[in-house]
């Protein structure tokens, strides 16, 4: 028995591979066969879709034919009337007309029958007819009628005599599918078949076929009625079903790929039968050699476990604290330089540096001893160990009070994030050292590097950086480092401590920029934009500073600063006005001032010092700056709009656009911003896009502000769409409040000449902030030449764009 086995066993290999060869043949024919007929459900797809779109514009076609005649059918005589000819012409073919009852008052030159058929078919269905519709189909003999009716029109002069009620144009959906060239989809090899929908049962009826009966497995297209007949309903008109000739899997396919595999799967066997054949020949020669060798590698990695032991014995001395047995220094930079090549190399996608520095070390090193300060490093870095247990890293000791951190595979910068934040949590409880329990602090610097192109010293410096803005900022213990950081580290301290003096020397200013009534065209309001004149750097534009104000922490002083003055120039400018100007300005809040408690309180207290309404205030807010709190923001603007000032949700378009804002905030106004008005004339998409937009900040009671209003094109197009006010620099750029004052008072629209704006370039003797552009006038061309050419409007400098959104 067991010689048996043993002759059976030398074919074992060459079944297993047949085997193989089969099973992976038969997964291949399936996927292809899978593939094949998903091609031919696309290609079906798209004829069916093809001919329902031809089908469907031959409705419309008869749909249009019969209002043609029902305008005919104006002067037609009424029922009863004497039918001799008048002037009048009669119906065409195709259509005749008839009276609410269902009487054919006349009919054109097809088969009568057919009219009085249609007639009948109406008079059966008492329904309310309000407007035109479409009837059918109806049977005929052997002939499927599709008909469409519509009332007839009065016409002038013609009181005197009582009009047709309904014309009817009608059409047979054999002459209806010759028309769409519906034989194409027949010669494509499809069956086909056309079936009425029922609106209330959903069931198809079939009316037209290559087969008797209904296909199955078919791939099918809703042809709806022309969207102007009644009744409206859910359910298509017809449907259109079509299926391959040959069905979706041909059989010739399958039988030439079940040939091929045969023969792959025999060629494979025999292969693999004489490959074995001469493995088992070398095998036997090759068994006496390995004899021989064994007792040599025997020796020798006896030789080479004693070698590799006292090298790896080197290596830790050289690479690890002899403390704490961390690895230091060099061993982190050796790692990393490894894992910058892998992801240079695309064989990891992302690592990330963490730094994490324990408060007070030197402290506790003064004090309790640097033993002692040796034993908290071990102690937080056991803690930090089990944190990142089961991640593959590299934790060291960096230096001092430091420990650095080596993520091999970040799935992404957040990821980094919540492990940092982890990392935190785990040194909550106090560390136990010569019998004192004591609570430290830390802080966390991280970066996140995916292209693999920064050296390890540029890693190690990104990360620092990050650290050293943590121990800058007692409320974020966290860091991630961002490309800005690196010039921002520089001028970081200049400018912040420069921003605590702005207020007291009175470095800021207000630009402001008119509202414009797009019907009335006078001036509504205004929004302010805040500008601070650094003694050094010149003018900067609000994206300069008030993230570092934020930063600092002094994002709130300045908010107030800008609120009281608005609300000063407010109250000036009622006085100078005449009572029948109505105006407002508005100010744009960040979400940092958002959380500043005393907020509102002292809103209203301005507004009291101030005699200012409220009606003439208005806050600006972006969906950024409201998703960062909901639940404090909707408290806080809920006061305001109890206060009677009116919310602006700003930039909507641009960022999340998310409707939930509109109902969950009091919001009054919703300002669109530039990417959907980008009007050139051509660009319909943009066009749709704004309607809609408009449409719903209607429906939901809201007004709209365009901003960004650049041209007259869009202007007009902004007006024809039903957009309340616009703002932009086609109507006034933005400008100091006197001028601002002036605008309020005697606006009455925009210049002649249309400001385009084009980027700046070569203008000496001004000091330009980065997106800036300058504000040009665009001449006609004379005889046809180039309108490159561009002139300076007068008394127009440089001007800072749009401010991000803050004070």
């Amino acid at each position: 028995m067991s010689a048996e086995l043993k002759r059976y066993s030398r074919f074992l290999p060459a079944a297993i591979v047949a085997a193989v060869v089969l099973l992976a043949g038969a997964r291949l024919i399936t996927l292809s066969l899978r593939d094949h007929a998903l091609q031919m459900r696309t290609a079906a797809q798209s004829a069916v879709m093809r001919e329902a779109r031809l089908i469907e514009a031959q409705l419309q076609a008869l749909y249009d034919r019969t209002l043609a005649e029902a305008h005919g059918a104006a002067g037609a005589p009424p029922a009863g009337a004497d039918p001799r000819p008048r002037a009048t012409p009669g119906p065409g073919r195709g259509a005749f007309w008839m009276s609410t009852t269902g009487t054919v008052l006349r009919a054109g030159d097809a088969d009568a029958g057919v009219s009085r058929a249609l007639a009948q078919e109406w008079a059966m269905d008492r329904g309310t007819r309000a407007g035109a519709g479409i009837l059918g189909p109806v049977r005929y003999g052997s002939q499927w009628i599709i008909a469409v009716y519509a009332p007839s029109g009065a016409r002038p002069g013609r009181s005197a005599v009582a009009p047709a009620a309904w014309a009817v144009g009608y059409q047979s959906l054999d002459a209806l599918l010759t028309q769409a060239r519906f034989k194409r989809l027949v010669k494509d090899g499809y069956e086909f078949t056309i079936a009425q929908i029922d609106p209330l049962t959903h069931n198809a009826r079939q009316l037209f076929g290559s087969r008797l009966d209904m296909l199955t497995d078919t791939v099918s297209s809703a042809i709806p009625a022309p969207a102007a007949l009644a009744p409206r309903t859910s359910a298509p008109y017809l449907e259109l079903a079509v299926r391959p000739r040959t069905g979706w899997y041909p059989a010739r396919d399958l039988a030439t790929e079940i040939a091929v595999l045969l023969l792959l799967a025999w060629v494979f066997a025999f292969s693999v039968q004489e490959l074995t054949a001469s493995l088992r020949r070398t095998q036997s020669a090759l068994a006496q050699v390995r004899k021989r060798l064994h007792a040599v590698n025997e020796r020798l990695f006896n030789e080479m476990e004693q070698h590799q032991a006292l090298q790896k014995s080197l290596e830790h001395a050289r690479y690890h604290d002899p403390f704490t047995g961390l690895p230091n220094r060099r061993y982190l930079m050796d790692q990393l330089d490894r894992a910058l090549r892998e992801v240079r190399t695309r064989r990891r996608q992302r690592i990330a540096v963490v730094l994490i520095e324990i408060d007070r070390f030197k402290l506790i090193n003064d004090t309790l001893g640097h033993t002692a300060g040796d034993e908290l490093m071990l102690q937080a870095a056991q803690r930090f160990a089990r944190a990142v247990e089961g991640i593959e890293c590299v934790l060291s000791h960096w230096e001092g009070g430091q420990l650095a951190l080596l993520l091999y595979e970040v799935q992404s910068p957040e990821a980094a994030l919540a492990l940092a934040a982890k990392l935190l949590s785990v040194r909550q409880e106090p560390f136990t050292l010569r019998q004192q329990r004591i609570s430290v602090a830390s802080r966390i610097g991280l970066t996140c590097i995916d292209s693999g192109l920064q050296r390890v010293e540029e890693a190690l410096r990104e990360a620092d950086i990050a650290l050293s803005l943590a121990k800058r900022q007692p409320a974020q213990p966290i860091v991630a480092y961002t490309p800005g950081m690196g010039g921002a580290a520089v001028s970081l301290v200049s400018l912040e401590a420069d921003l605590h003096v702005a207020l007291d020397r009175r470095q800021f200013r207000l630009l402001f920029q008119p509202i414009v009534d797009l019907r009335g065209r006078h001036v509504v309001g205004a929004e302010s934009l805040l500008r601070w004149q650094h003694p050094v750097e010149g003018v900067l534009a609000p994206e300069k500073f008030l993230p570092i104000a934020e930063e600092a922490g002094v994002i709130v002083p300045v908010t107030r600063w800008v609120i009281q003055r608005v609300c000063r120039l407010a109250a000036e400018w009622r006085q100078r006005l005449p009572q029948a100007i109505d105006f407002y300005l508005s100010v744009n809040l960040s979400a940092a001032s958002l959380r500043d408690p005393g907020l509102r309180d002292y809103v209203a207290q301005v507004l009291q010092e101030t005699h200012t309404s409220p009606r003439q205030l208005k806050f600006e807010l972006t969906e950024v700056g409201l998703i960062s709190n909901v639940s404090a923001a909707r408290e806080l603007l809920n006061g305001f709009h109890s206060m009677g000032i009116e919310l602006m949700l700003d930039d909507f378009g641009t960022g999340y656009s998310s409707l939930s804002y509109l109902q969950l905030f009091p919001f009054s106004y919703v300002k669109i911003d530039r990417p959907l008005l980008t009007w050139t004339g051509s660009e319909r998409s943009n066009n749709a896009i704004t309607s809609a937009i408009l449409q719903m900040t209607s429906n939901l009671g809201l007004r709209a502000v365009a901003e960004v209003v650049e041209t007259q094109a869009a202007a007009q197009a902004l007006q024809r769409m039903g957009c309340d006010f616009g703002q932009g620099y086609f109507f006034c750029e933005p400008v100091e409040a006197e001028e601002a004052l002036h605008q309020v008072r005697t606006y009455n629209g925009p210049p002649a000449v249309v400001p385009v704006l084009r980027p700046a370039s070569g203008q000496g003797g001004a000091t330009e902030v980065a997106g800036d552009y300058s504000p040009t006038v665009v001449l006609p061309p004379e005889d046809g030449g180039s309108n490159d050419d561009t002139v300076r409007l007068p008394g127009l400098s440089p001007r800072a764009g749009k401010s991000p959104r803050g004070p």
